[in-house]
């Protein structure tokens, strides 16, 4: 709950967009889920779960980005970017089904589960970070 509570406040606060950092995030989770599913056996059901739950992830960061809003700061001109509440509940959504998924760890098929709902977090982080990297390129070059 604790954590629920510091990742809605984070979310919500508006931050300076560093463009040369956006990569840094998913590459730490990505290692972070690899090492997470390498300890399981791979089987094509698994793969195929993996690239469905990514895919999803992706559209997810897609839709997240596409709820923040970009501004140029007026006194420091830095391009500033504040998420969205929605955003913000649904990032809670994934963690808790996430952590409910590993507390019923009973069986294969929710061990496989639970690992895919890792890529859900990955596919969104990444494609979110895509997106506003895009976003704030098209943003700076309209010279708004």
């Amino acid at each position: 709950m604790i954590v629920a509570v510091i990742v809605l406040l984070l979310s919500l606060r508006e931050k300076e967009v560093k463009t040369s950092r956006l990569w840094v995030l998913p590459a730490i989770i990505a290692y972070w889920v690899l090492s997470s599913v390498v300890n399981t056996p791979l089987t094509v059901g698994n793969i195929l779960l993996y690239i469905v739950f990514l895919i999803i992830g992706c559209g997810i960061g897609a839709w997240r980005v596409h709820l923040e809003q970009l501004r140029i700061h007026p006194t420091t001109g830095k391009m500033m970017s504040k998420g969205s509440l929605a955003s913000s509940v649904l990032l809670i959504a994934v963690m808790v089904l996430r952590q409910l998924a590993s507390q019923w760890d009973v069986h294969h098929t929710v061990v496989s589960l639970s690992n895919a709902l890792l890529f859900l977090p990955l596919g969104s982080i990444a494609a979110r970070r895509y997106f506003l990297y895009a976003k704030v390129q098209r943003f700076q070059g309209r010279g708004v």
